[in-house]
């Protein structure tokens, strides 16, 4: 296969097995049958539950046992990589004799235990409902000094350790390494799940997506936002613009099923703040929005940013000291009827290019006329095919991120030189022959990564896709989001210049003054500048605060000089050895004042 023969060499499939069954959840760390544990010669721990302990004065009378609660073990001490933030692993049965485990910070002992009491009984611990045995069930917590040690994480993702990589879910660790690890928060985003098999989600929704375009690049994003952290790329989004009943969502709800069922699936109606903590909750994992148009346009091109940027806004706590920011990576998919940019022009926002770069708009339409679609599987229409994925995601979902972490974690060491060599090649083939600058580059290596990714799944036996599946989405999709942009050179000096031409075609008329025309047959409202013939066309003297403020709305006037000269379209002077923009020149009726002189070859660039 042309440009991905390295990557079917580097990890075979005879060396590291697919899991054709769902990874199970991590067992208890300590089971101890037919116990009689006395904890602080004060508790009792049998398999009936936890029982305070009261001694007679004579020795001759038995002691009194008192039911506080459940069966609860307390298996660890917890802390995180700076030895912080400590807190103990509590493990319990519910009634259905299902395993539950939580770290508890020791944090929330320090008061009534209100926090502790109802983390328990949420998760079915049977708990005696007197103030007596609540009270002594918070000395016993405190009480318990376990000597295993386990490492608390407050993302999911991957996590290094001194002798390999992890990857953390909220439900288990999935891994191999010497040190035990515990996802930490308890905050929601528990939305990873599993059902169905693995096999069937191959043959019910990964086959289903084969042979199209839009429905393999999502899902093979998925795959890539786990590759995120062994690639050096920084974290964007993909944007399935397109109308309405195209099938957006059934990608999506594709993608999601790689991690859980459609509860996977986010809306974009969200603050920027709400959205950073959701970030969060998703770091090595693929962040699914649907519905752009919801989330208010003033925000949108902010929000862009900020999933992009990996970071959250620096808050201060109760006592003004710097909180942690929150951090993330992650790669996001999107749907909506638009695009960034005209949703944000719909707001009175202007999209700037790193926000475009940052969330790529793909068409959702594939252009066969079924929508979404490229090839039906023999489905009488494109809207049975969207039932067909949507209902095998349904019943089959969450083991592909299983199956894709445990071949990860298991070559770890190999990935970020396998990864680099092989967006090369992908980045090679597709611009070649072409200038391309920065950000084509840069969206050029997302759908590299993205290309690499899913093959990598594929050749791993995960996906049921033939070989270049992935690869050839990814370079359709890629070709298709060039050519609508129509350049492969930064946008930003088009943008600029284009900014200037508008502001002139808009306005020459009514705020610019003709020098040319008599004066008293003027009056000129709110004026911009003058104007004038100047060889074949006209030249604008634009007043400097105007050009600032309006001319240059949305852009660093400097930035905006430079570019206008390098198009030849700013005269320039040459004062005290420097080089000016803003230059002196004769205005009628004014005498000599600076101005920025624009000429008429704008018209050309």
């Amino acid at each position: 296969m042309n440009g991905m023969s390295l990557l079917m060499n580097s990890i075979d499939a005879e060396d590291v097995p697919a899991v054709q069954e769902p990874i199970k959840p991590k067992q208890h760390l300590r089971f101890i049958a037919n116990r009689q544990d006395l904890i602080a010669g004060k508790f009792c721990r049998t398999n009936d539950g936890i029982f305070l302990v009261t001694r007679k004065d004579d020795e001759d009378e038995p002691e009194k046992r008192e039911r506080i609660c459940g069966s609860l073990d307390v298996v660890a001490a917890v802390r995180d990589k700076d030895s912080g933030q400590w807190g103990k692993l509590l493990q319990w049965e519910d009634p259905d004799n299902r395993s539950h485990e939580w770290v508890m910070p020791m944090s929330a002992l320090q008061g009534d235990g209100a926090e502790v009491l109802r983390e328990l009984a949420s998760g079915g611990l049977e708990l005696i409902q007197t103030s007596k045995a609540r009270f002594a069930l918070m000395e016993y917590l405190g009480a318990c000094k376990p000597s295993l040690r386990v490492r608390g994480v407050d993302r999911t993702g991957w996590h290094q350790c001194e002798d390999g990589y992890v990857f953390v879910l909220p439900q288990q660790v999935i891994g191999e390494t010497a040190e035990e690890i515990r996802f930490r928060s308890n905050t929601a985003g528990h939305a990873f799940s599993t059902a169905g098999t693995a096999e069937g989600w191959r043959s019910e929704v990964a086959a289903l997506c084969a042979g199209n375009s839009r429905c393999v690049l999502a899902v093979s994003t998925g795959f890539a936002a786990m590759t995120l952290e062994f690639s050096g790329l920084e974290s964007g989004g993909v944007n399935l613009r397109g109308g309405s009943s195209t099938g957006k969502t059934t990608a999506l709800k594709a993608a999601a099923s790689l991690f859980g069922s459609a509860n996977y699936v986010n809306r974009w109606r969200a603050t920027s703040n709400g959205l950073e903590a959701v970030a969060t909750l998703h770091n090595d994992r693929l962040l699914i929005l649907d519905e752009l148009a919801q989330v208010d346009p003033r925000e949108a091109g902010e929000i862009a940013y900020l999933l992009a940027n990996g970071q959250g806004k620096q808050r201060s706590g109760r006592t003004g000291t710097a909180k942690p920011r929150q951090t993330w990576q992650l790669l996001f998919l999107s749907a909506g009827e638009i695009g960034l940019a005209q949703h944000m022009a719909e707001g009175g926002k202007k999209a700037k290019a790193g926000q475009e770069v940052r969330l790529i708009d793909v068409e959702a339409d594939a252009g066969q006329r079924l929508g979404l679609f490229d090839t039906l599987h023999g489905y009488p229409d494109g809207a049975a095919l969207s039932q067909a994925i949507v209902a095998g995601a349904a019943r089959h979902h969450g083991h592909a991120v299983l199956e894709f972490a445990q071949v990860l974690a298991a070559n770890a060491s190999e990935l970020e030189p396998l990864i680099e060599s092989e967006m090369r090649l992908f980045i090679e083939q597709c611009l070649e022959g072409q200038t391309s600058e920065g950000q084509v580059h840069r969206v050029c290596a997302r759908f590299a990564l993205t290309a690499v990714a899913g093959e990598l799944a594929t050749s791993n036996g995960i996906t049921g896709w033939q070989q270049g599946e992935a690869l050839q989405a990814a370079r359709r999709c890629f070709g298709e989001w060039l050519a609508t942009r129509g350049t492969g050179a930064n946008s930003e000096p088009a943008a600029m210049i284009e900014a200037v031409r508008s502001f002139i075609s808009k306005h020459e008329e009514f705020r610019f003054t003709d020098l040319d025309q008599q004066a008293h047959l003027q009056k000129t409202a709110n004026r911009a500048g003058w104007r004038r013939k100047a060889g074949e066309g006209n030249e604008y003297l634009v007043d400097p605060s105007v050009f600032k403020s309006e001319v240059c709305a949305g852009f660093d006037p400097a930035t905006v000089c430079r570019i206008l000269v390098d198009a030849g379209c700013l005269e320039v002077t040459i004062e005290g050895g420097k080089q000016r923009y803003a230059i002196k020149r004769r205005i009628r009726g004014e005498g000599p004042r600076r101005v920025y002189v624009i000429k008429n070859v704008i018209w050309e660039a």
